[in-house]
């Protein structure tokens, strides 16, 4: 694992987080190179966490590494769909730190477009990333948790994971899939002081809608523009996110108006996946 720490920039002054209980603690980012991924890493280092971000993209790395003001900051270049090399900078981040306390499984990546035109390749790129991805992160991070008798592991899914939306079947089958795997393990692992978590936003303003693979003429991104909400900015996801964290949330779900969607969507499931999916 090459470790990249972060250099201190004078540029784009943030504004100042007051330590908190994620103070000290050991804290790996997947999918930090942008989006909800960076603005945690950027948000826990304020908060004076040793932040671990790992990403595939090297090039959005060092641009997080040149935005961080903490020291305590380094990155990891990884491709969450190979097990071992998970396994290697989780391991690492022990070897160096002593512990392992925070674990967020957040990289993912969109597929778009109508079920008959998706092939077994669409289909393998993204369980590869948004479902094998999280059970890697998730599987090595559980095993050091169990030997050091603590941890927080932090899944990012989608109100996909909990809502259908059409032409994104397979992106909402691997988000449902991260549901289950987390509010499952949750039960699982509360007897071995193991905390899990599944992150459920709404719509956030980052790029994964412009770098989606769109199938057969699919617009991603147009169909995103077309639904009628605001967008949430990533640093005001990631306060969410460890706000949900800190109160030990089993569903971090958030804006208010996506959990009054979920809530109307849990007792009228037919009426709501009508009106969810008109823009789609």
């Amino acid at each position: 694992m090459t470790i990249h720490p972060a250099t201190h920039s004078a540029l784009s002054p943030r504004r100042a987080r007051p330590r908190s209980s994620f103070a000290g603690r050991v804290a790996v980012v997947t999918g930090a190179a942008s989006g909800i991924g960076r603005a945690l890493c950027l948000a826990l280092c304020e908060s004076g966490a040793i932040v671990i971000g790992a990403d595939r993209d090297a090039e959005g790395l060092v641009a997080l590494r040149a935005e961080a003001e903490s020291g305590t900051l380094t990155t990891a270049t990884l491709d969450v769909t190979d097990r071992a090399a998970v396994g290697d900078v989780l391991d690492g981040v022990v070897a160096v730190h002593g512990r392992l306390d925070l674990v967020f499984n957040n990289a993912g990546i969109v597929v778009g477009g109508d079920y008959e035109d998706m092939d077994v390749h669409a289909w393998e790129k993204i369980v590869d990333v948004n479902l094998w991805g999280v059970i890697h992160g998730t599987d090595r991070a559980y095993r050091i948790m169990l030997e050091q008798g603590h941890g927080h592991i932090v899944n990012t899914a989608s109100t996909a994971g909990v809502l259908p939306v059409a032409r994104s079947t397979a992106y909402a089958t691997t988000k449902h899939a991260v549901v289950g795997l987390s509010v499952s393990l949750r039960e699982e692992a509360r007897a071995n002081g193991i905390r899990v978590s599944v992150v459920i936003p709404g719509l956030v303003d980052t790029n994964i809608f412009d770098t989606a693979t769109n199938i057969g003429g699919h617009d991603y991104r147009a169909a995103i523009d077309r639904v009628p909400l605001g967008r949430l900015s990533p640093a005001r996801a990631a306060d969410h996110i460890l706000r949900g964290v800190r109160r030990n949330r089993s569903h971090i779900v958030f804006p208010a108006s996506n959990r009054a969607i979920v809530a109307a969507y849990r007792l009228a499931p037919r009426i709501m996946g009508r009106i969810v999916n008109q823009q789609t």
